[in-house]
């Protein structure tokens, strides 16, 4: 690495000094690359050191993954530094601090711990089963849709984030929500998520908030937190941010840490605002920024910053960041490239000669990394086109063998044997069934409700008579052979026991393609992969965190880990947001068009055309040597060229945009692995 030790011990001051910091409100400013995980450790660390309990601690991420992840990163780092007792830190998500005040205070009222529906999990189960259910029509003549439902969904999810009908910074629904819906949506919401013990995201954070508004609920007395560490501050929305004031209003001393130019959560109703207001709601917080950026060579930081400087609300956050390559030894400046096509055709075939090339100059394919904006508009093209050009890649894991109804069948099994008390893996393993459609299932769910069931024992304890019609109770009966089959099989049992049985019985059911898809994903596992490590690894959200836990499962049985390391050896295809808090040697960001970034839904709003600049932002510091941005002036849609215009971010990359045919050349490639070596 060619960053020299001196230029190490500067920003690693500046790190300690934010996590050393007494103060009762600390926020921490932290750009792309600049430490923000190892200043959180170190924070964590400090306080064990000042003989602050671990059971008081808690530090809470932004998913469940990424909670893992920081999990594992927390306790190495302090049993490195020799100190016990590290495993009784409490580190979760918000949604889990919040389920366990509301167990705890006696004021959870589900059969059990409700589960947070996913997006698949909200499309095909309470979407599908509102619109079967509700027989409810908006206007004379319009029947009710499955897309309606969505729409209806995610207003009531808006207000669970932020406490508000039509809140800030979410499209309008057209024709707008009215009263008579939201009603029925309740109506169907509040019985519905009883049967299936889950909620939707942002739901247990707003029922803890609506307690604690009413003086029923003290989490702070109740779980003894005296030291809060929160990741990602600028990703919550407001439900969030009142319940974590709260605590601090309670006088827990907290910790907060994130950069609002990295806010791209809206479609959860998260707001940059939050962490820009944070020393006004709290004018005793220190705060800090830290400075040097590790990942981004210079030009590409500069790209970003000129970005984000352009497109930015007045009170965004001044920030001071720099690449530590400018001064390195050697410098390190990398490259960005600024291409214009004639077509996309031309500009995705020109990214997959690219990537030939740069795999052919011994860049690891794991090390390229493409991100769109949107996968309906350049998926389709950027896939055909690497395929032609014989590059492996990875697609997006929306697009994944885990969001068929075969992968999400294995994985409700999995999951019912890592907790037999996960409804919604029961609701799915009775609904994903060939043939099984949302009528049954909304009619067994009906008969739940009329009969004063639980969900659950319907799969395991005797079907009371006349309670189901022949058609739903064929396909229950399906499901309680299942789990039957699974109810002897324990988390500590491994592939090897048992991964021939899941193929047989996904063989059986769905047939020998998906049979075919399970024996893929799992070829290169270890056998000796336990069935709850498998649950986590099916469940993560990047590679990278697949990868660590690999790592674990591998150093657990003693397996030597290949030379080329864990990560598949293919280029990875990502949406933006899943990016985020990733990065690659080389990415390649095409189809900077004005109709694709940031797209007809979002030029309307300025605060949402704003949030595609930071989109943008992130994708490109998510770069460490070379960042290759694009567009075209025509792409087909529908079938038929459109023309396209370039988009508003481009002007703003700190460069000129050339025109192309073709990839990168070899001198361009030879330049990228002399970076790439440097680094």
């Amino acid at each position: 690495m060619s960053i020299t030790q001196a230029q190490i011990e500067v920003a690693q001051n500046r790190q300690h000094n934010a996590a050393h910091d007494e103060n009762l409100q600390v926020r921490l400013i932290a750009g792309p690359g600049s430490g923000k995980s190892f200043a959180i450790q170190e924070r964590v660390k400090w306080l064990l050191e000042r003989e602050i309990s671990p059971d008081t601690i808690y530090v809470i991420s932004f998913t469940r993954a990424s909670t893992l992840d920081l999990r594992n990163r927390i306790i190495e780092y302090c049993k490195n530094a020799g100190l016990n007792n590290v495993e009784q830190i409490n580190i979760s998500t918000l949604h889990s601090l919040a389920l366990r005040a509301l167990r705890v205070a006696g004021l959870l009222t589900y059969p059990a711990d409700p589960l947070v529906l996913d997006d698949f999990e909200l499309d095909n189960i309470l979407d599908i089963e509102f619109s079967r259910s509700s027989g409810y029509i908006p206007k004379e003549g319009v029947g009710y849709s499955p897309g309606r439902c969505k729409t209806i969904r995610i207003d009531y999810e808006a207000f669970c984030g932020t406490g508000q009908w039509e809140p800030p910074n979410n499209i309008p629904p057209s024709p707008p929500i009215s009263q008579e819906e939201r009603q029925a949506y309740k109506r169907f919401h509040n019985p519905r998520t009883q049967i299936y013990s889950c909620v939707l995201p942002g739901e247990i954070v707003r029922q803890c908030v609506v307690n604690m508004q009413a003086g029923l609920l003290n989490p702070v007395s109740l779980l003894n937190i005296q030291q809060l560490i929160v990741d990602e501050y600028q990703d919550l929305n407001p439900t969030d941010l009142e319940f974590i004031d709260r605590l601090i209003q309670n006088r827990v001393t907290t910790f907060v840490a994130g950069d609002d130019d990295q806010s791209i959560y809206s479609f959860r109703f998260a707001s940059p605002q939050g962490i820009q207001s944070f020393l006004n709601r709290f004018p005793q917080a220190s705060d800090h920024e830290l400075r040097e950026c590790f990942r981004c060579a210079s030009s590409i930081l500069d790209a970003a910053r000129n970005l984000i400087d352009n497109h930015s609300e007045p009170i965004r956050i001044p920030k001071n960041l720099t690449s530590l390559y400018l001064e390195s030894d050697p410098p390190v400046t990398g490259v960005v490239h600024r291409w214009r096509f004639r077509s996309f055709i031309t500009e995705a075939r020109a990214i997959a000669e690219s990537c030939s090339r740069l795999i052919e100059a011994g860049i690891s394919p794991n090390k390229i990394m493409i991100l769109i904006s949107n996968k309906r508009a350049l998926l389709k093209t950027i896939i055909q086109q690497l395929d032609e050009a014989g590059v492996k890649y990875e697609a997006p894991k929306s697009d994944g063998f885990f969001e068929t109804s075969p992968g999400r069948f294995i994985l409700a099994m999995l999951r019912i044997i890592c907790n037999s008390e996960d409804y919604v893996a029961h609701r799915l393993i009775l609904g994903l069934r060939p043939g099984v459609g949302p009528v049954t299932c909304n009619n067994v769910a009906e008969s739940t409700i009329q009969h004063n069931l639980n969900f659950h024992d319907l799969f395991y304890q005797p079907i009371p008579n006349g309670v189901l019609q022949q058609r739903e109770l064929l396909a229950l009966n399906h499901a309680r052979q299942i789990c039957g089959t699974i109810e002897g099989w324990s988390t500590d049992e491994t592939l090897e026991n048992h991964g021939e049985d899941i193929t047989n019985l996904v063989g059986n059911i769905f047939g020998e393609q998906a049979a075919l898809g399970w024996k893929e994903v799992i070829t290169d596992l270890p056998r000796g992969m336990t069935l709850e490590e498998l649950v986590n690894y099916f469940r993560a959200d990047t590679d990278e965190q697949q990868a660590s836990l690999l790592e674990e499962v591998y150093n657990r049985l003693e397996i030597q880990i290949p030379e080329y390391g864990l990560l598949p050896p293919k280029v990875r295809i990502m949406t933006m947001h899943s990016a985020k808090g990733l990065s690659a040697q080389v990415i390649f960001i095409p189809g900077l068009m004005e109709e694709i970034l940031p797209g007809q839904l979002r030029r309307p709003y300025p605060g949402l055309v704003l949030e595609a600049a930071r989109m943008l932002y992130v994708s490109v510091t998510r770069a460490r040597a070379a960042c290759i941005a694009s567009f075209s002036t025509s792409r087909v849609v529908y079938g038929k060229f459109s023309q396209q215009t370039p988009s508003r971010f481009v002007a703003n990359l700190a460069g000129v945009f050339s025109n192309r045919e073709n990839g990168l050349s070899d001198d361009e490639v030879d330049s990228i692995s002399e970076f790439v070596q440097n680094l």
